[in-house]
């Protein structure tokens, strides 16, 4: 096969740096004596090469244009999918195919440009780019009458995301700021601009890291809480324009919103699988 690297075309500048090749041979070595392996595959050596078993892989898909379209952010409660419309300023109910269930809630009185929600296990909060704050919503989307403003950290929220103990706000100019269960910022910021020049969009938490989706490049990246980027992103193709993206538990994997498309794509791993046209081949790490 031949060989095409992706994620933005250019050669990867670095051992333990992950591309996309399209081929589906357990090692490619280039004309120039780089190395690269496949993800997955048994020769590899997570302890030397940790990101080898990297790969994600739309795996299904559904769409949302019949409630809302120019979707901006997703939520998963255990159970369903909860998506943000903001055309009408509502939430709606999908099952895990994505089915939707005829239930919806609006947030239009808080807010007319909503742009994220999250889901902490017993509510709903909802950020706002209009008003730049965030709300808070019981099960049934009740408003619960609890705000906080995130205007001093930054003007354009996009994403906010729950990892147990702390809400992350990602916002203008790629920033990422950190929030405690009362609302209160916790001076920790960090950018994700180096990764994607745009805005940072929808963000989540996987129970132990945190990913950013960008639009620039189409793809989510992987940070710890500590803001450091862990190397390690993936291509949310065919999806363009992605706003929103939530780790689904169930899956072991994540479901990613395109506002351009109106639809959901979920990405499950791919580790050591072969190349196949829906994927358009798979993650490599280079070795050498």
């Amino acid at each position: 096969m031949a060989i095409k690297l992706g994620g933005g075309g250019g050669s990867a500048s670095q051992i333990d740096e992950v591309v996309f090749l399209n081929n589906d041979a357990d090692t490619v070595t280039l004309a120039d004596g780089r190395v690269y392996l496949k993800g997955g595959v048994f020769e590899t050596n997570l302890s030397t090469y940790p990101l080898a078993d990297t790969s994600y892989k739309p795996t299904s898909n559904f769409s949302v244009a019949a409630q809302d379209t120019n979707p901006y952010g997703i939520t998963w409660d255990g159970t369903h999918y909860w998506v943000l419309g903001p055309t009408s300023d509502a939430v709606y109910k999908y099952n895990a195919a994505g089915v939707y269930q005829s239930v919806s809630f609006s947030v239009s009185a808080q807010d007319t440009v909503p742009t994220d929600i999250v889901w902490d296990g017993t509510y709903f909060w909802v950020v706002g780019f209009s008003s730049k704050a965030v709300y808070k919503y019981n099960a049934a989307g009740t408003y619960q009458n609890v705000s906080w403003s995130v205007s001093a950290q930054t003007i354009s929220p996009y994403g906010i995301t729950w990892d147990g103990t702390y809400f992350w706000v990602s916002g203008s100019a790629g920033g990422v700021y950190k929030y405690n269960s009362a609302g209160v910022y916790q001076s920790v910021t960090f950018s994700t601009a180096t990764e994607d020049s745009g805005n940072g969009q929808g963000i989540t938490w996987d129970g132990t890291y945190l990913w950013v989706v960008g639009r620039i490049n189409d793809k989510a990246y992987k940070y710890n809480t500590s803001g450091v980027y862990q190397n390690e992103s993936f291509s949310v193709a065919p999806l363009t324009n992605p706003e929103g993206i939530v780790w689904n538990s169930t899956l072991g994997g994540f479901a990613v919103l395109g506002r351009t498309s109106d639809a959901v794509y979920t990405f499950q791993p791919a580790n050591g699988t072969t190349s196949d046209t829906s994927f358009g081949g798979q993650n490599y790490v280079r070795v050498k």
